[in-house]
């Protein structure tokens, strides 16, 4: 394909000459990359158990589409999540072949410390990009609910708590010798949920990149769309300030064939096409200005009694494999129209298998990793160590 600048592969948009034709998309988000991910079982085994004042916590990945985990720490009915690889061109016309998948999910339950009149339980999902964003995104995944457990700020500043271990994770990466992450990054979007006997409590929504996290709340008895994160693009005002503060270039959306803004080392824009203006990773765009800091939301949460009745009803979670093509309203009637009050697993499945067929719609033969976790709120509050 003829291009005039082309972006790293790290970018998951690379740019791309804007000729009109459908591979114009997949030129500007294909992350290409040949990873065994075999190696990350034999490390962690997937579900790894570790143990924290005496108790057992389970590390549940969020499984690829269509297999369920052996022992999910939470009844299917009240979390549900699933992680579907991308697809690209095959060899031959119309053919498709599978991406490595380079998004993670993830619950973690029992988590912290909890007793008998206080839970907690840690909800992620990260969308690694570049040639090692798998290797990135699962790093991230399994660092950060480690060092955030053991936080000595958890339990009395969980805002800082999280700012913290997304920093010293991002640092900690920078050292290891195994992953190169100089040109791969990956998203990640991090929801503690703290409850009390009784049913009140609390979430704290880390972000950094282009997933996100949205509750849907019945307010005078319609559901409607309460964002608990905001997405991070180079062009977000803030974003832009600082990032041509430090020494960077931030090239525009590309109207014609929608390309978004990028996050480029210098005007003549060398590299590298990053989309997004936070991330964990991408150390090459450090010092300019691209942040491993996520933005932190607290909440009050005071879930409805019953899904009739007015009150947070449930989270969704996603990489932007959904985002891309459905806005977060739309995720939320969609969601309350799959009946996620009844299970959580079937609506956040028919959400992936929506997001998978606006894919097939819009770009054919592209798709990128789609990942996300639905949690019942008010049945989660109910329930306790």
């Amino acid at each position: 394909m003829a291009s005039r600048k082309q972006a790293s592969p790290n970018a998951k948009a690379p740019a791309a000459a804007p000729a009109r034709d459908s591979s114009n998309f997949r030129a500007r988000r294909l992350s290409l990359n040949d990873l065994d991910t075999t190696e990350f079982d034999r490390k962690s085994g997937g579900t790894p158990e570790a143990s924290h004042r005496g108790r057992q916590r389970r590390l549940s990945m969020s499984p690829e589409m269509g297999v369920r985990p052996p022992a999910p720490p939470f009844p299917f009915e009240i979390v549900g999540t699933y992680s579907c690889h991308g697809v690209e061109p095959g060899l031959r016309q119309g053919e498709t072949s599978a991406k490595i998948n380079q998004d993670r999910g993830c619950i973690c339950y029992p988590f912290g410390a909890s007793d008998s009149e206080m839970t907690q339980a840690l909800f992620c999902v990260f969308d690694g990009h570049g040639a090692c964003g798998d290797k990135v995104s699962h790093y991230a995944m399994n660092n950060i609910q480690e060092k955030l457990e053991n936080h000595p700020q958890l339990m009395s500043d969980p805002a800082s708590a999280l700012k913290d271990v997304f920093l010293s994770v991002d640092s900690q990466l920078r050292k290891d010798p195994s992953i190169d992450a100089e040109l791969s990054g990956t998203t990640a979007v991090v929801c503690l949920m703290r409850w009390m006997k009784g049913g009140k409590g609390k979430a704290w929504v880390a972000n950094a990149g282009d997933s996100r996290a949205v509750l849907g709340v019945k307010e005078n008895g319609r559901l409607k769309a309460v964002p608990l994160s905001q997405d991070q693009k180079p062009d977000t005002p803030a974003e832009y300030k600082r990032i041509m503060k430090s020494g960077g270039f931030v090239s525009p959306p590309e109207n014609e064939w929608g390309g978004p803004a990028r996050v480029w080392l210098d005007a003549n824009m060398t590299l590298p096409g990053l989309a997004m203006a936070r991330s964990i990773g991408d150390h090459l765009v450090g010092a300019i200005g691209v942040i491993a800091e996520p933005e932190v939301v607290e909440m009050d949460i005071d879930p409805a009694t019953d899904p009739s009745k007015d009150g947070p009803q449930f989270l969704v979670m996603a990489s932007d494999g959904v985002w891309e093509f459905i806005d977060s309203p739309e995720a939320i009637d969609l969601l309350q129209a799959a009946n996620v009050t009844r299970s959580a697993t079937e609506a956040v499945t028919k959400l992936i298998e929506t997001a998978a067929q606006k894919w097939r719609e819009e770009e054919g033969d592209y798709r990128d990793d789609i990942t996300a976790v639905c949690v019942n709120v008010t049945e989660l509050f109910k329930r306790g160590q």
